[in-house]
């Protein structure tokens, strides 16, 4: 495995092992390359025709690849985890040949998610609970809370839900962050990312202790207002195929659009 060192290395690698007939799961964005490559967390390996690069994370890696010949495998040599999500559109399309090529690497299928979509324009809005109050995270105690819920409600391996504290504190200094109170204690939070003026909803919780009270509501109606720049505003999420928040989600308004990501993992 070699650590890239500068943005021409990546971007040559990428011009040798990609072609119009390239498998890919790359959908990083150049800013967070130059980001990944100041931090020192991003490396690469390269078998044949075949290259990929691994995101150092918390305490595995997430892995982007470039398959041109499936017959040459990919090996790491790391001992952490590695995950990779392949997206694909509509259930009749997955892309079994691709997984498979992983699989005689040494993953395994994880978790399917779904994709959904919606309007600000067509969001339905229903009464909130005057109690909770929901605000930008800014203290480090909100901070801390938010990263620490979404720890332990998601999988650390799917998506990019699971946040580093660094990763935490920059989505906070962004107001990115949003948490709920209700009778003064910190009971739950919602995080996004604004990418290409579309709103990405990454994660919703609420402490177990306060689950029925309208806390998931009022952060999301706020969440949804906060970030409406007018009638054509568009929010995305991803969530479990199997979970039920789905039924809220779509009451709320969001669609599905036929958007699909199997993650893989491979535990070394």
């Amino acid at each position: 495995m070699i650590q890239l060192k500068n943005i021409e290395t990546l971007k040559g690698l990428v011009s040798k092992y990609f072609n119009s007939s390239t498998i890919t799961n790359n959908y990083i964005l150049l800013n967070d390359y130059l980001q990944y490559i100041a931090e020192n967390r991003l490396s690469y390996v390269a078998y044949g025709s075949n290259v990929g690069f691994l995101l150092q994370k918390s305490d595995f890696y997430q892995l982007y690849y470039y398959i041109n010949d499936r017959n040459v495998l990919l090996s790491f040599d790391v001992d952490n985890p590695i995950t990779m999500e392949i997206l694909y559109r509509g259930e009749s399309n997955k892309p079994n040949e691709i997984i498979e090529y992983w699989e005689r690497c040494g993953f395994k299928q994880h978790i399917l998610r779904v994709h959904m979509v919606a309007q600000y324009s067509q969001m339905n809005f229903f009464p909130e609970n005057e109690e909770v109050i929901v605000s930008y995270a800014k203290t480090e105690e909100e901070i801390v809370f938010a990263k620490g819920l979404i720890e332990n409600a998601f999988d650390k391996y799917t998506g990019q839900q699971v946040l580093t504290l660094e990763d935490a504190r920059n989505l906070a200094a962004k107001r990115n962050i949003l948490c709920a109170y209700y009778e003064g204690k910190l009971c739950g939070t919602i995080t996004f990312e604004i990418k290409n003026n579309i709103v990405v909803w990454t994660s919703l919780v609420v402490s177990e202790g306060f689950r029925g009270k309208g806390v998931a509501m009022k952060l999301m109606q706020t969440y949804f207002r906060l970030n409406s720049k007018g009638p054509d505003t568009r929010y995305t999420l991803w969530v479990k195929y199997d979970n039920t928040a789905k039924n809220i989600y779509q009451r709320s308004g969001f669609v599905y659009d036929n958007k699909f990501s199997m993650s893989m993992l491979k535990e070394n």
